[in-house]
């Protein structure tokens, strides 16, 4: 649930920071007040006060508590005088000191109230709830009618986590002012603040109780149900866990960032290796989008969600939304290279050779740093067969990488296959060992690499160790099994490369044309023999 504000009592400032000029009235009401002349002699106290104030608003401190003191000399009953040096001794956390004057003037003025507070907020910053509640008690015993004093000391029993004081100081409250819209907000704020109390002691059966009457209270309330939601998450609740979340989101009054804050510290932990919560997930996520369009991190997440969906139409519709939300004049939600990447790698997965290439581009203008738009950008290149491109953009992209070997084996590799398709097989052969200096395992280029060994017929021996490697690893693949007998082939082994052959005879119907023309020559290469 929402932080509740700190209604703890009046600002710290009005108690010791107020301004001396509002002493000169607190003069008057000691008990001195009440002669009918006033004397020269009480004229000299004053200004001695009034000199006192003055120097305590200067920071004079020292000088300040030495005119008090002489105050109090001159006369012993001058509460003000007491109140006034009480407050400095506190600031300089010299709280016993502090306590005993407050006292003081309490008791030349007991109807005084800014004594009482001043003493009520001393005992609150020392924790000493048991002496604040009196203090705040007597108050109310002045002034009955004073709303503010009930509301104050129902905090300070919540603060004490005294429960039944708390309860009973309510009772007062509702007693008082029954008809008072307030109310309802009070009765809230307590409930949820004894509901958390109970939540970090693990008492659940308790912390259920107060979310509830909350809910009782005011069943639209917006945070109620991203509580209980939390409370159902931790009992391991799945289904009231999202009953409650859907309520919560669906709740008009919830701002959107308290939405979707509330939706990742549910499901986030859980989204990516559970099925039902992810579900949950993206129908929440979806809700939110309906209401907020313009929010780009939704439109960010779903693309996600869609990716995992393996929807990558979706994916890639929701982050252009999300890329021209960012591209907005004054947007407060600028574009980074991230979602732009994520636009690509989305692409790719769908085939969208056309357009990947154009956003590409894009790509590459805004972070032309980056090597993976240059990757991205220069594979799809050669789909295309435009070659020339293709080994420009690669090369130019490959200068860029930095202490990543995956992604530097990704651009040898697309380099020595560009080569090869433009005729220039030394070259490529050159990039495809160095790919494999960085993983020797790498099952594509040693399957590449030794069916365009076989193919130029140089480096048979080195094209038979490289496809059987691949062959021992994946038997049944049709592509690698027909690159290892077309090696056998090119050797002259015409009866192994007709064994190897037979591994995959079952997959006949699916073989390519090509494997189909290979098989028809070792067939003839061995009846010939």
């Amino acid at each position: 649930m929402k932080k509740i504000k700190n209604l703890l009592f009046l600002s710290i400032a009005i108690l010791f920071l107020a301004s001396c000029s509002s002493k000169s009235k607190l003069a008057k009401e000691n008990s001195k007040a009440t002669q009918k002349e006033y004397t020269s002699s009480e004229l000299k106290i004053d200004g001695l006060f009034l000199d006192a104030c003055t120097q305590k608003q200067l920071s004079n401190l020292d000088k300040a508590i030495e005119l008090f003191d002489q105050v109090i000399a001159l006369d012993n009953s001058y509460a003000a005088a007491y109140f006034e040096k009480a407050s400095i001794l506190f600031n300089r956390k010299e709280v016993k000191g502090a306590i005993d004057l407050t006292q003081k003037a309490i008791d030349l003025q007991p109807k005084n109230t800014w004594y009482r507070m001043q003493m009520a907020e001393i005992y609150l910053i020392i924790s000493d709830y048991t002496n604040a509640a009196k203090v705040f008690e007597d108050l109310i015993v002045l002034n009955p009618e004073e709303k503010e004093y009930y509301l104050q000391l129902l905090q300070i029993y919540t603060q004490a986590s005294d429960e039944n004081s708390s309860k009973k100081t309510l009772e007062r409250i509702e007693k008082k002012w029954k008809s008072d819209k307030e109310l309802t907000s009070i009765k809230k704020q307590y409930y949820a603040i004894f509901a958390e109390k109970y939540m970090k002691k693990k008492d659940y059966a308790n912390a259920l109780k107060y979310y509830q009457r909350i809910e009782e209270l005011d069943p639209l309330d917006p945070y109620i149900h991203a509580s209980l939601a939390n409370y159902y998450l931790i009992q391991g609740e799945r289904v009231k866990t999202f009953e409650n979340l859907e309520k919560s989101i669906g709740n008009k009054e919830l701002d959107y960032q308290t939405k979707l804050q509330v939706l990742i510290a549910v499901y986030g932990k859980t989204v990516d290796s559970n099925e039902d919560d992810f579900n949950n997930f993206f129908t929440l996520l979806k809700n939110i989008s309906k209401e907020y369009p313009n929010e780009k991190t939704v439109w960010a997440l779903l693309a996600t969600g869609y990716s995992k969906m393996e929807n990558y139409a979706k994916s890639v519709e929701s982050l252009k939304t999300a890329i021209e939300l960012g591209n907005l004049p004054k947007s407060t939600q600028p574009n980074n290279y991230q979602i732009y990447q994520s636009l690509l790698f989305a692409q790719s997965q769908m085939d969208a050779t056309d357009s990947l290439i154009v956003d590409a581009k894009k790509t590459i203008e805004l972070y032309p740093e980056q090597p993976v738009p240059y990757l991205m950008l220069g594979t799809n290149q050669l789909m295309k067969k435009q070659y020339n491109e293709a080994l420009i953009t690669l090369k130019q992209g490959v200068q860029l990488v930095v202490s990543d070997t995956v992604l530097l084996e990704e651009f040898y590799t697309n380099i020595a296959q560009t080569h090869y398709e433009l005729k220039e097989a030394d070259k490529a052969f050159l990039y495809f060992d160095k790919a494999l200096e960085l993983n020797p395992d790498n099952y594509i280029v040693l399957n590449n690499y030794a069916y365009f060994l076989s193919e130029e017929n140089k480096d048979l021996d080195k094209a038979h160790k490289m496809a059987k490697k691949v062959f021992e690893k994946f038997p049944q693949m049709p592509t690698y099994v027909d690159t290892y007998a077309w090696v056998l082939f090119i050797k002259k082994d015409y009866k192994e490369a007709l064994s190897v052959m037979q591994n995959i005879i079952n997959q006949k119907e699916k073989w390519s044309p090509t494997i189909t023309e290979h098989y028809e020559q070792i067939l003839k290469a061995n009846e010939n023999k």
